[in-house]
Order: C-alpha cells, then structure tokens, then sequence
C-alpha cells in the first residue's frame, strides 16, 4: 500500500513538473505541428469569414498581430481565458457547436500564425492545464 501512494506521489509530481516545464517555454511549445494543421482545416471552415484569411480580422477581431498580442500576450491572460471566450462565443453563428478538442486545435493554428512554435506535445482542453499557460509578446 505504502509503494502505491509513493508510485502516485512520483506520477503527480512528474505531471505537475511537465505542467511548469510548458508553462516556461516561453518560445511555444503548447501545441503541436499536427494539431495546428487540424486547426488550420477548422478555421477555414468556421472562422475564416469573419477573421479573414490571414487572421487580420475583418469584419471580426483580428486573431494574429499586434492587436491580438496586446489582448492576450500581455501576461495577463491564460490559454484558458482565450479558450473560453473561442468556445462560448464562437462560431458567431453558432457558439458551442464544436468539440472541445477542435476549439483547441484552433487555438493552436491560432497560436501558429502568431510566432509561436510548436513542440512535441498536443494541447488539451484540460482548464487545469490551459490554466498555467500564458502567452509572452512575440
């Protein structure tokens, strides 16, 4: 009994220490390649006609540049703040319609075509995770 708690002790440890080792990448490292070209797919399906082809928001929000990096790479903001508001509130049409799992593979296009690079990891639609997440300015 007393190996199980050590061996969950050492496995919580070892979660929570990756958790911080992403949080410090400060170059990226949230999402990965692949996740961003499943974003890429989604946000030309859903978002596109709003955001622009480019992200320069038009007639929406601009999701890449200066405007997009002073909201939410200001130090303020956690990955889970934007993945709120993109899974309450988007697509404008029909908010809430995608799977968790696809909001974030936007996200992850997102965080793409704003400078961040990739890693060998998937983002998750874990609040816990994305909590720990803040975005530095590029």
């Amino acid at each position: 009994m007393r190996v199980r708690l050590i061996a969950r002790v050492a496995a919580s440890l070892a979660i929570a220490l990756l958790s911080v080792l992403r949080v410090l990448a400060a170059d990226g490292g949230f999402y990965s390649a692949a996740q961003a070209v499943r974003g890429e797919v989604l946000y030309e399906q859903y978002c596109m006609t709003c955001h622009g082809a480019k992200l320069e928001g038009n007639p929406a929000a601009p999701l890449a540049g200066p405007v997009f990096q002073g909201c939410w790479a200001d130090g303020q903001h956690t990955l889970d703040d934007l993945f709120y508001i993109v899974r309450t509130q988007m697509p404008y049409s029909a908010p809430g319609s995608l799977a968790k799992q696809q909001y974030v593979d936007v996200i992850a296009y997102v965080l793409k075509m704003n400078g961040y690079e990739p890693g060998e990891t998937e983002l998750t639609p874990i609040a816990s995770t994305l909590k720990k997440i803040t975005l530095q300015p590029r």
